[in-house]
């Protein structure tokens, strides 16, 4: 808590005290054996009382070394004080960006006005930050790959980062084998079978799937304004994959697809990589365009779906059919039909199912 007094800088009452002598700057340097510009800089307060100059003010006006060093140990711990109330106010904007439901509700911080110092100390802990200031970085993250998307603005990236740090935590506190792209190939049809199940059900069995080949999988609630759909984060002292998706929108056929993504970028087995893919991002490079190919033919055989589609006949009839030929869920077909502009938006919507996200934070 910052002291209502002012503090002020030893030097002003070195100026004080010289003044009653009839003093001048230069004469009082010449007499206390101290430099001009130590004086000078001392009388302006823009440097500090040093021992060794304590020892020469002391010497001078006859009183002790420790007076002087009190007196500039009170005005350093009231500058510091004083600038934390600062960044406190700053910190406590960064504060306000956030959705207080996602805060309250899944951290259980309770964003406290009466009380800023804290919220925003149990944010830090959360956060796992000293100040968070930091949260605005856009480099945060090192070795960060996006989708390219150029347009974030700083209440977009401190969300981003705030919402990847609670993954890792989350992630930390899961078990897994080392990575093996042969198991996540060998256990496709597995994963695409488990869209057939409800949350409670395949979710257990979608853990260990991934764990065996070396993924820790995060879901998580999306975070209002983060523009996050998921990240991939290789986690170098455990030679694993760390892969994060959240719920936005909540559709059942949108985190299947951003689940799979993610895992098209684990594939690429980056070292040292953070990749962020964004949502209602339609700038894609490379690695993402190649993410979204292994999402669709994972899901859907490719050669069987351009079949489907060519023979132009979307009934609801046939899209169960043609989704039980790819032991897929029915509302799989139907995000892809609608993606693909195949069918409208508005159509076999009510078949879409909306998940609730079962991780929480500990």
């Amino acid at each position: 808590m910052l002291s209502k007094r002012r503090v002020s800088h030893p030097g002003i009452y070195i100026k004080e005290a010289i003044e009653e002598l009839g003093l001048n700057q230069s004469e009082f340097a010449l007499r206390s054996g101290l430099s001009i510009k130590n004086v000078s800089t001392l009388i302006s307060g823009t440097s500090r009382i040093t021992v060794d100059v304590a020892r020469k003010l002391s010497a001078f006006f006859g009183n002790s070394v420790t007076v002087w060093i009190n007196l500039q140990t009170a005005y350093d711990v009231y500058q510091c004080e004083k600038a934390a109330q600062e960044e406190l106010d700053e910190e406590w904007k960064i504060v306000k960006k956030f959705d207080k439901g996602f805060v309250e509700g899944l951290l259980r911080i309770d964003i406290d006005t009466k009380n800023k110092e804290k919220t925003v100390t149990d944010l830090r802990s959360r956060f796992q930050v000293g100040t968070l200031l930091a949260l605005k970085e856009n480099d945060l993250y090192a070795f960060c790959k996006t989708s390219t998307k150029k347009d974030l603005s700083e209440t977009n990236i401190i969300l981003r980062n705030a919402w990847i740090s609670l993954a890792e935590q989350v992630a930390k506190n899961k078990k897994c084998a080392e990575f093996n792209k042969e198991v996540i190939m060998a256990n496709l049809l597995n994963l695409r079978k488990l869209t057939l199940e409800k949350p409670e059900n395949f979710q257990t069995q979608l853990d260990a799937i991934f764990a065996k080949a070396g993924i820790k999988l995060v879901i998580l609630p999306y975070l209002s304004n983060s523009l996050v759909n998921g990240v991939t984060k290789w986690i170098a002292n455990e030679n694993c994959v760390m892969i994060a998706i959240n719920d936005c929108g909540r559709d059942a056929d949108k985190m299947w697809f951003s689940l799979f993504h993610e895992l098209g970028h684990a594939m690429k087995n980056h070292k040292r990589h953070v990749t962020i893919s964004y949502s209602k991002d339609n700038i894609e490079d490379e690695e993402e365009i190649e993410a979204n190919n292994f999402a669709k033919d994972a899901l859907i055989n490719k050669s069987d779906y351009e079949y489907f589609v060519s023979k132009k006949n979307f009934s609801l009839m046939a899209i169960k059919k043609f989704a039980s030929s790819q032991n897929v869920a029915d509302f799989i077909v139907i995000g892809r039909l609608q993606k693909d502009g195949y069918i409208g938006w508005n159509m076999y919507t009510n078949l879409k199912p909306k998940y609730s996200v079962l991780c929480y934070i500990q």
